[in-house]
């Protein structure tokens, strides 16, 4: 069978060019339409940025810093767990868990690739970091900071792309309140992205009851393998965008007030936590590959390591 790996490149490639010409073309068509009269009123009548609602609370609490930044860790995992799976890649062992109590059923457990059993055990803890995350954002008012509250939010994100296109940044003071780009980017993310990413994960598991499997359909097994695939390749463009934009509009302010909690443009404080938030990402991906992942899953469940491949 040939190699179909240089042909995945060039398409790669063709679409990289592809994509770049797109976006150069789009950044000329937002400064030419923003310096038009038509471009100039809209500007001027929308701003990019609609107040939250007098009395929601303002900065960022350690533990909205402390779950972005676990769920930033988990989610690494996620993607990288989730595309050795879509590559079909050769697993190195095959996790079967323990059927005891607690976890006792009386279907008999199903034998999983390593690649699949770790993205399940980061999903897990992604879930539970999101749930807490969502409980103290919904109890202490700074929901009203991520949601859309009135319609003009719908305008003033159009503003706001604009001017990110333009490379005239927005105006912002994300202390106080997002633009309202990131105000619809950040509630889809958590509230429409993360939910369909569960559901669909969900029913692609094996704890998706058989009675409920169907072939089609809105929970269909191809439906639910390209909702999550587009999910997948969502969470990747959205991180990418994410923390461009954060490292160039402002990126002390920005780092000083998600990693550190504090309002302070001088500081180098919060690059100082996330530049070590970083390594610790980058040190946990390089220990915790497959042969760290079997030895874990060693601990708690019924393991079987497959051969080396021949050289």
């Amino acid at each position: 069978m040939p190699d179909a790996r240089p042909r995945r490149r060039r398409a790669l490639v063709v679409a990289g060019a592809v994509a770049l010409l797109v976006l150069v073309a789009t950044v000329l068509l937002a400064r030419w339409w923003r310096d038009t009269a038509a471009g100039a009123a809209f500007l001027a009548d929308y701003s990019g940025t609609v107040a939250p609602p007098p009395g929601t609370p303002e900065g960022f609490p350690a533990w909205l810093s402390w779950t972005h930044y676990l769920n930033g860790f988990f989610l690494l995992f996620i993607v990288s767990s989730g595309l050795h799976i879509r590559s079909r890649t050769r697993p190195i062992s095959f996790v079967t868990r323990r059927n005891r109590r607690p976890l006792r059923t009386a279907r008999p457990p199903q034998r999983l690739g390593i690649h699949t059993w770790w993205h399940l055990v980061v999903v897990a803890l992604w879930i539970t970091t999101g749930l807490v995350y969502v409980v103290l954002l919904l109890a202490s008012g700074h929901w009203a900071r991520l949601l859309p509250t009135e319609w003009g939010v719908v305008p003033n994100a159009i503003s706001a792309g604009v001017q990110y296109l333009s490379l005239d940044w927005p105006v912002h003071d994300s202390w106080r309140s997002y633009n309202s780009l990131q105000v619809m980017f950040y509630s889809a993310t958590v509230f429409v992205a993360a939910p369909l990413a569960l559901l669909t994960g969900l029913r692609l598991s094996p704890v998706w009851p058989r009675r409920w499997m169907r072939a089609t359909g809105v929970l269909g097994d191809v439906a639910a393998r390209r909702v999550h695939a587009w999910v997948l390749w969502y969470y990747l463009a959205f991180t990418v965008v994410h923390v461009g934009l954060v490292l160039l509009t402002g990126m002390r302010e920005n780092l000083n007030g998600m990693y550190a909690g504090v309002e302070n443009s001088e500081s180098w404080l919060g690059f100082a936590v996330f530049a070590a938030s970083t390594l610790v990402m980058v040190v946990a991906w390089a220990l915790l590959r497959p042969p760290a992942q079997t030895s874990i899953a060693e601990r708690v469940a019924d393991v079987r390591r497959l051969p080396a491949p021949p050289p």
